[in-house]
């Protein structure tokens, strides 16, 4: 006898990580090969940074494969992933692969992460939360030392590209819920940093909370 129409039908993923990440901290997470990530941003115009790491067990791969921006381009022959599009590693393999995207579209693979250099060059004084340290600090807790920082994917980031080949930093188009969903490829670390820059529009003007959930 065939399969009822109720059986036959495949049962929707379940959340098993959710992650309120604060404004100007980072946060990082294990998946493994099928997982899917849900970036929300929780108030709009919000980006964050996000890298990946191939994993086995708990240790990161060597020698090093992660998601690069460089290698992503003239694969997919575009400035930055849309749905269907994969981004790869340094080894031009997919790792995560963009499902559903319910924002404007804007993932800039541009900018570099911002770090206290930057906010220097910006004018400011003092110590700075930075996307570059959220990274660091993130990584040290997955036994992860590097002497430089990968280029981010900035996820919601409105890094504009002029005709003329210059750049205009634009507020996110994003508004409060749109969400980015993509597939790991590989099982995987996931670092992200809710970007706390606010001496530009990189975020509006003003850093807000942003929310990443896992679903197997």
């Amino acid at each position: 006898m065939p399969a009822s129409p109720a059986r036959r039908r495949t049962a929707a993923p379940a959340v098993i990580q959710d992650h309120h990440v604060k404004a100007r901290t980072g946060v990082v997470f294990a998946v493994k090969k099928g997982d899917r990530i849900r970036l929300t941003d929780l108030e709009g115009q919000q980006g964050l940074d996000f890298w990946a790491f191939r994993k086995w067990g708990d240790k990161v791969v060597r020698p090093l494969e992660f998601l690069s921006c460089e290698h992503t381009k003239p694969s997919i022959e575009r400035l930055f992933p849309t749905v269907g599009d994969a981004a790869r590693t340094n080894f031009r393999r997919p790792i995560m692969t963009v499902l559903e995207d319910n924002s404007p579209g804007e993932h800039d693979m541009q900018y570099a992460a911002c770090d206290p250099t930057r906010y220097k060059e910006l004018g400011f004084r003092g110590k700075h939360a930075s996307c570059q340290d959220n990274f660091h600090k993130a990584a040290k807790r997955i036994g992860l030392a590097l002497p430089f920082t990968p280029q981010p994917w900035n996820i919601f980031c409105n890094f504009f590209i002029n005709p003329d080949g210059t750049f205009t930093v634009k507020a996110p188009a994003s508004r409060a819920g749109d969400n980015l969903t993509m597939r790991a490829e590989m099982e995987a670390w996931v670092i992200i940093s809710a970007c706390p820059q606010d001496l530009n529009a990189t975020c509006g003007g003003e850093p807000t909370d942003i929310r990443v959930e896992v679903l197997r």
